[in-house]
Formats: C-alpha cells, sequence, structure tokens
C-alpha cells in the first residue's frame, strides 16, 4: 500500500510556539471549550535531532497514521502522515485531529470508568459478576477484579470466536463484518451465558476481549445509562477529548487490508473491549489527566497499575503504562512512562500486518533516550 506524503506541510517548529500551544490546551480539564490545532505537525527545537531522526524514519517506512511524542505538558513531536483514505484521489491528509479507531486502546478507558464507580461506592472490585448477570453459572466464581486483570478464565468472543459462538453463528459473523451489517444488541451477551470457560477464574492470566466488554456492561447496568453516554460526561468531555467518540464508523482515517476492503469490528461486539475512536491529541490530553489524578484519583490508580504484568486496562512495566490495539484495518500504541512523563501515541489506518504500530513506537522511543 503506497501513499503520497506531501514535503511542503506547514512545521510549527519554534519552541515558543510548542510550547505555548501545548500550555493553553493540554494543562487541564477545565469546562472551558477545547482548541484544535490546524497545523499538520509540531516539533519542539530542543529536540531537534530527535525529530529529524523520527520524521525521516516514518517517511522511509511509509508509515500512514499520526504520532505524537511529550514530554509532560510540552509536545516534543507531532505529525500526520499520508491521507485519510487512499481509495479517493482528492482524500484529506492526516493531521493531528484525524480520528481512528484505537482498539484495545479503549480499554484503560473502561478500566477508568470502573474505577470512578468503585470510587462512588456504587461497584466494588469484589463484587461478584453474579450480581449482574445472576443467570450465568459462573458468576459466583468471577470478581469484577478478575475482569479487569484477565483472571476470569473466560473464552474470548473476539480472538476464540469458534469457542465462545455456536459454529452456526459463528460462520455466519466474519460475513456480517465483511458487509458492514450490524448486529442485534447484546449479541454477545445472549451467547456468553453459554460460552465455556478456558480455565478455571483467578488460576491465571488470560488475555480476554470479553472481560471488557462484561465492565462496560456493568457500568451500563449500575449506572443506567448506556455506556457512551457515561464516557461521554464522565470521560471525554471531562478531558476535554473533543475529537473522541465510540460510534460505529465514525472515523476520519479509513483503512483497507489486503483485498481493499474497509471493515469493523461491529459495535456491540467492541463495546468496552474497542470501541473508542481517537486522535493523538485527545490520547494525550487523557494520559495527561490520567497519571494527574484528574480522571480518577490517585489511590485508584495505584490500585489499576499494582502489578507487575497487566493491571486494569494497561500493561506495566519499569514504571511505565502501554497498551496496543488492533482492528481489522486499524492499529494503535499508547505508551505512558510516569518516571520522566513521556508519552508516545501512534495511531495507524493500516492493518498490524502491514504497518505495526507497537513497532513504530519501540522505534521512536529508541530514538529519544539516544537523544
Amino acid at each position: 500500500m503506497k501513499n503520497t506524503i506531501p514535503k511542503n506541510r506547514k512545521i510549527c517548529s519554534l519552541l515558543a510556539n510548542c510550547v505555548f500551544l501545548s500550555t493553553i490546551i493540554f494543562s487541564s480539564c477545565s469546562s472551558e471549550k477545547g482548541t484544535k490545532i490546524p497545523e499538520s505537525s509540531i516539533q519542539n527545537g530542543k529536540y531537534e535531532k530527535f525529530c529529524t531522526q523520527t520524521d525521516e524514519y516514518l517517511l522511509g517506512t511509509n508509515f500512514s497514521g499520526s504520532i505524537l511524542v511529550a514530554k509532560g505538558d510540552e509536545i516534543i513531536f507531532a505529525k500526520g502522515y499520508g491521507v485519510c483514505d487512499k481509495n479517493l484521489p482528492d482524500s484529506q491528509l492526516i493531521t493531528l485531529n484525524t480520528t481512528f479507531e484505537i482498539g484495545s486502546v479503549s480499554k484503560q478507558i473502561t478500566a477508568a470508568a470502573v474505577m470512578q464507580l468503585v470510587q462512588k461506592k456504587k461497584l466494588s472490585l469484589d463484587d461478584k459478576i453474579s450480581k449482574f448477570f445472576p443467570d450465568y453459572i459462573h458468576g459466583d466464581k468471577i470478581s469484577v477484579r478478575m475482569l479487569l486483570n484477565m483472571r476470569s478464565g473466560l473464552t474470548d468472543h473476539i480472538n476464540e470466536a469458534d469457542e465462545f459462538f455456536p459454529q452456526e453463528v459463528f460462520s455466519t459473523i466474519h460475513k456480517q463484518q465483511i458487509a458492514n451489517e450490524p448486529f442485534e444488541e447484546n449479541f454477545v451477551l445472549k451467547y456468553f451465558y453459554e460460552a465455556p470457560l478456558m480455565a478455571n477464574p483467578d488460576t491465571t492470566y488470560f488475555y480476554c476481549n470479553t472481560n471488557y466488554y462484561l465492565l462496560a456492561k456493568i457500568v451500563e447496568i449500575v449506572t443506567k445509562q448506556p455506556y457512551h453516554e457515561y464516557l461521554q460526561k464522565h470521560i471525554f468531555e471531562k478531558c476535554k477529548m473533543t475529537n473522541t467518540n465510540t460510534d460505529f464508523q465514525n472515523t476520519t482515517a479509513k483503512g483497507y487490508d489486503f483485498r481493499n476492503r474497509y471493515y469493523s469490528l461491529p459495535h456491540d461486539f467492541a463495546t468496552g473491549c474497542g470501541d473508542v475512536n481517537s486522535t493523538v491529541l485527545d490520547l494525550y490530553k487523557w494520559n495527561l489527566q490520567l497519571a494527574k489524578g484528574k480522571i480518577i484519583s490517585k489511590k485508584s490508580l495505584r490500585q489499576m497499575l499494582d502489578t507487575e504484568a497487566y493491571g486494569f486496562g494497561v500493561y506495566v512495566k519499569e514504571g511505565k503504562i502501554f497498551h496496543s490495539g488492533i482492528t481489522n484495518v486499524f492499529n494503535s500504541y499508547n505508551l505512558y512512562s510516569f518516571k520522566n512523563q513521556l508519552s508516545i501515541i501512534v495511531l495507524a489506518n493500516k492493518p498490524v500486518a502491514q504497518c505495526n504500530a507497537t513497532f513504530v513506537a519501540n522505534r521512536i522511543e529508541t530514538f529519544f533516550y539516544d537523544n
């Protein structure tokens, strides 16, 4: 897949401008209306060598997507590459405000929504899921905490769909995805009650999207409102994530598979585990406000990160939290380091086999520390 990347993009390279922009837009979660940055790129003069190295690397790999690197409240490097839709001859260029499917990066947002309810004592980490799904045969063995840290033993309805769904249902799922046909409401929940366990609850870590699907449903049950409405009010608006949504295929970027097909995970499939569409700027705001204790308290954040492996919605290692996200034709990566307040966000409108956002982010992190 070849994209044309213009050489004459406007670059905001003056340090004063970079500091000014990052300060007025990202310093707090106030009630003021968020401001968009129209420029296609920001480069911080203090990190000239890093910016040049990163830009040359991304151009050389034919990267298509958006990237943002920041240290605390200061953006170091941010730029869009390629076009939003390669199949449109007059497609818009990708910018810092272009929206992408972020896949499993959504899970940290779901985890924070759950922790908000825990803080308000509307929910307990030790609640058994039988409280919310009383007809589920294994409900008394599985807690909210086990869903959060991937120790429930549940079968993954996305990655192990052939095990989760009856064979006659499984055979139609991919066809419906390719056709972008909607699924009935609570489609996953309908078959959840009969799906087998992959392991005994709380005996092993097993990555499972179904955990976060159920957590989103629990948020709905507890709050008595649709999950997307809860996120909009208590997460997105609070952080001024003005270009973020959970609507099916509501992205300005489009991606295509090796057969040139554009399709997404059905909306009900991805609820809570991969349904958020966002931008590098909005995810940067999210990183800052989560780390500052503005979304949940720092005590709740410590609970999310109390692990040496998978916490609540994030992997935790050496003072860093990170997660990748893969949908059918998009992939993403978000990293935040508490040691030096480093954010690296990569969003790509290519399948992971064509452009691996995790690999790209790791290379850029290496460039940062080498400089």
